[in-house]
């Protein structure tokens, strides 16, 4: 049974920011985010020690995770003073700690520390990496495996400052042994503050072990500063892209493709550079997605090409549909199977028939458009009257001409066509010709010489 304590207290004064750093977006996910995701499976509860604004993190908490509790460190006075703060709302045996802007953290670490507090007969036992350069971080001394102390970049001498294992800030204790470790710590080091580190040394000397699990640098990196973000983003972007390679995805410049870890792609899919693909969401196989083109949250359906710079977002592409160049698919949207949506169209919470196209500058919303339907240029569904939206119904076989206003709620009955210039404004029966434009009127002898003449007295 463990409980899991998340620091998320600081201001994290190098991001130079009114946010608290735990809520700054690496992708579409905050920081905290990233590090809850990989707690979850294995906590029976979950603490956050908010500080800094800390009730935008509790909003933010409550709207994502409304089961986690939070507690809030009045003094940023360091990590064992934000873990005393969290220590009466811990109720099970085992404590996992850990930073909440430490996004590349692995569910396997946390359970192979896990697993060593239930295996062997120890105190806890602590996250390090290896580092070839330490500059800035907490050292580990340990004696055959077991961690000794560990000594801040700012208190440690020379040959300690030399020694290349790293503390990651991620520990698991059992609950009263961490008890007693919390009551000797003193701030006595050059900030003055109560360190969390501090806890290996005072258990060695009571006779505990504190066993030290190794994992790789990258997963051991916390997020400091702006530039560190950006490097994170590129280096979790970078590390999906390679695992859709090696999974039969063609991504033709992985340094400049933004994929994140909760999206699927099916294999024979060619991404292009300049693709940021976000959230939850899935895109079969034999796809292509080319560049400058932004997908969140969406299900992308086998054979599907979404050409240049389209938004799709929360919306649902069925089997051979293309899209854009320059589109945009907004929420609640289905594209079905062989449908096209072309340049600078818009589609918002409509669903588009089987065979149907919208090919050129056309506003489709609220709109339930049938099969082997085709919308001019131009057209666009009228859907809001100030107050609320209306939808639009669009038959089977439609032919609707450029430059036509569908005024909502309206129907277009099956295989009716519409000429081009029509404002709809009533209920159009099947198989019907609707031609709303004025007559065309034409006066000889009024050109464009006329006109300069009357206007401004000029012959030509």
């Amino acid at each position: 049974m463990v409980s899991a304590v998340v620091l998320a207290a600081g201001k994290g004064t190098r991001m130079k920011s009114d946010i608290p750093k735990v809520l700054h977006k690496l992708g579409s996910k905050a920081l905290i985010e990233h590090v809850l995701e990989k707690v979850v499976p294995f906590s029976d509860e979950i603490i956050v020690v908010v500080g800094y604004k800390g009730e935008l993190v509790e909003e933010f908490l409550k709207e994502k995770y409304p089961e986690i509790k939070t507690v809030l460190q009045k003094i940023q006075a360091g990590t064992a003073h934000a873990v005393k703060c969290a220590f009466p709302l811990i109720s099970q045996e085992k404590v996992l700690i850990l930073p909440g802007d430490m996004p590349f953290i692995k569910k396997e670490s946390i359970k192979k520390l896990l697993d060593v507090l239930e295996r062997e007969n120890v105190a806890g036992a602590l996250l390090a990496a290896e580092i070839d350069d330490p500059q800035g971080y907490g050292r580990v001394i340990e004696h055959n495996g077991y961690a000794v102390r560990i000594v801040e970049e700012s208190d440690a001498t020379n040959e300690e400052r030399s020694i290349k294992t790293v503390n990651t800030g991620v520990y698991c204790f059992r609950k009263p042994i961490l008890a007693k470790a919390l009551e000797g710590i003193k701030p006595d080091n050059k900030k003055g503050e109560y360190y969390l580190t501090d806890a290996i040394k005072i258990l060695y000397d009571l006779g505990y072990k504190v066993k030290t699990v190794k994992v790789s640098w990258r997963e051991g990196m916390g997020v400091n500063d702006r530039r560190q973000l950006s490097e994170a983003y590129k280096r979790k972007c970078y590390d999906k892209a390679l695992k859709l390679m090696e999974s039969g995805v063609t991504v033709l410049c992985p340094e400049y493709t933004f994929v994140e870890d909760t999206v699927s792609v099916g294999k024979d899919t060619v991404i292009y550079p300049f693709v940021f693909i976000e959230g939850d969401t899935k895109i079969g196989s034999c796809c292509e997605i080319k560049p400058f083109s932004v997908i969140r949250d969406s299900l992308i359906d086998d054979n599907v090409i979404i050409n240049e710079h389209c938004v799709i977002e929360r919306a649902v592409i069925e089997k051979e549909v293309s899209v854009g160049p320059f589109a945009r698919i907004r929420p609640d949207t289905r594209l079905k199977r062989r449908s096209r949506v072309g340049n600078f169209v818009e589609v918002k919470k409509s669903v588009i028939g089987e065979n149907s196209k919208a090919n050129h500058l056309a506003y489709i919303g609220d709109a339930k458009v049938g099969k082997n339907v085709n919308i001019g240029a131009g057209t666009i569904t009228c859907n809001y009257d100030g107050v609320k939206k209306h939808e639009t119904v669009i038959e089977d076989e439609v032919f609707i001409g450029s430059d036509t206003q569908l005024v909502a709620p309206v129907k277009v009955g099956r295989g009716a066509l519409i000429g081009a210039g029509s404002t709809v404004t009533r209920d159009v029966p099947e198989d019907s010709l609707v031609i709303t434009r004025a007559p065309m009127k034409i006066l000889e002898g009024r050109g464009i010489k006329n006109y300069k003449k009357r206007k401004y007295g000029i012959e030509d």
